[in-house]
């Protein structure tokens, strides 16, 4: 088999040149993963669509590498994960389009198990984007300093009968 010592990635071209480029924690560089978690034991019965639950926060300049959602059986429902400006922040969708950054129409009619949702084909993220800062994956001109919401939105099937739980396990480096 033939190696191929030309074919490199940003940050191995980058590593080896002279001077040594250096790469930020997430973005090729080294850093210490860190995890966020957060749930609700029970999700409101007749939620209906465009219905936001916040489950955690992450730094605006947090690079996710993981977004896991587990549900229970909500009967019927269907949730887009995104990012959302904090309460505190206004409380909007981060940017447009933001509200579906990692998944659209996640369905939690049956339960779910650590669905990753991070590059699912739903996803508005892509392979350059997993190496950007939040605030610049999703599409912010500037980054807003602070933290972000991780959501899940109600989107096309309102959750009928609910009361599942609905958890959310992201990983990403600062």
């Amino acid at each position: 088999m033939a190696i191929d010592l030309t074919l490199k990635s940003t940050y191995i071209t980058d590593r080896e040149a002279t001077p040594k480029v250096l790469h930020n924690p997430g973005q090729g560089g080294i850093g210490t993963a860190q995890t966020a978690y957060g749930y609700i034991a029970s999700v409101t019965a007749s939620l209906s669509a465009t219905s936001v639950i916040r489950l955690v926060d992450v730094p605006s300049n947090a690079v996710v590498s993981s977004v896991k959602v587990t549900s229970g059986a909500q009967t019927a429902g269907k949730f887009n994960i995104g990012v959302y400006r904090t309460n505190t922040d206004g409380g909007l969708v981060a940017a447009a389009s933001a509200d579906s950054f990692f998944t659209t129409d996640l369905d939690c009619a049956a339960a779910v198990i650590d669905q990753e949702c991070v590059m699912k084909a739903t996803s508005g993220n892509t392979l350059v984007k997993r190496a950007q800062p939040l605030w610049q994956a999703i599409g912010m001109a500037t980054d807003p300093g602070g933290r972000l919401d991780i959501c899940a939105t109600v989107h096309t099937t309102d959750v009928t009968t609910g009361t599942g739980a609905l958890g959310v396990l992201v990983t990403y480096t600062v």
